[in-house]
């Protein structure tokens, strides 16, 4: 269903939002961070909704949005809800069904230092790092990794394992967490894309881990 208003820009610091003129919780029967297609002058862009209380949410302008729809006028705006932000999985040729590739061996592939990230979904996928990067830009963060991973249609668990518990053994493919850092574990060996296979690891260094579903 659409939602249709008019709007302005608001800046709030260094920030630009627009405020719904209704209250989300009553009209969408929603809370929390809820995530939508939004279309200004025929612009369309997808984030999530920003809870300010009771009922109250704004619309988030991000930079390169900005950047297109900037005006003092007011603007004509609609949005509807989605399931999840499509992000840089939007139009993949792959999926779950057909992925880019059967995982049953891992090469080590090696990247710079700040792009373990990277360095994970291109040991799980086989290609480039530098497609990866390209796919991903050079930012590393979960969330984006497992856009990744599903742009390729890399099978995963729904959510982290945090802390593994005593005596707890790692799934046989798993991506894991160590501090902010994030390697590949397969098979009994845990890959580094900074320096290399690892026949030991410290498990007490782990933070959490995703599965990865073969």
């Amino acid at each position: 269903m659409q939602y249709t208003f008019r709007g302005s820009l608001l800046k709030e610091g260094g920030r630009t939002f627009i405020s719904i003129p209704f209250n989300v919780w009553e009209v969408l029967g929603q809370k929390g961070l809820i995530p939508v297609k939004v279309t200004i002058n025929d612009f369309n862009f997808e984030c999530k909704l920003v809870p300010k209380g009771n009922g109250k949410y704004y619309i988030p302008i991000v930079k390169d949005v900005l950047k297109i729809i900037n005006s003092s006028e007011e603007l004509d705006i609609s949005f509807e809800i989605i399931s999840h932000l499509t992000r840089i999985n939007n139009n993949s040729p792959y999926s779950i069904e057909n992925p880019i590739r059967k995982i049953d061996s891992i090469r080590i592939i090696k990247s710079r230092d700040g792009l373990c990230g990277q360095g994970c979904v291109a040991m799980l996928t086989g290609v480039s790092i530098e497609e990866v990067i390209t796919l991903m830009k050079a930012k590393t963060s979960l969330s984006k990794v497992i856009e990744a991973l599903d742009y390729y249609g890399i099978r995963h668990s729904d959510k982290m394992v945090y802390k593994l518990k005593k005596d707890q053994k790692l799934p046989k493919c798993c991506i894991i967490n160590t501090s902010g850092h994030l390697i590949l574990f397969y098979d009994g060996k845990y890959y580094d894309s900074s320096i290399g296979i690892l026949e030991d690891f410290d498990l007490n260094k782990i933070t959490g881990y995703l599965e990865i579903i073969l």
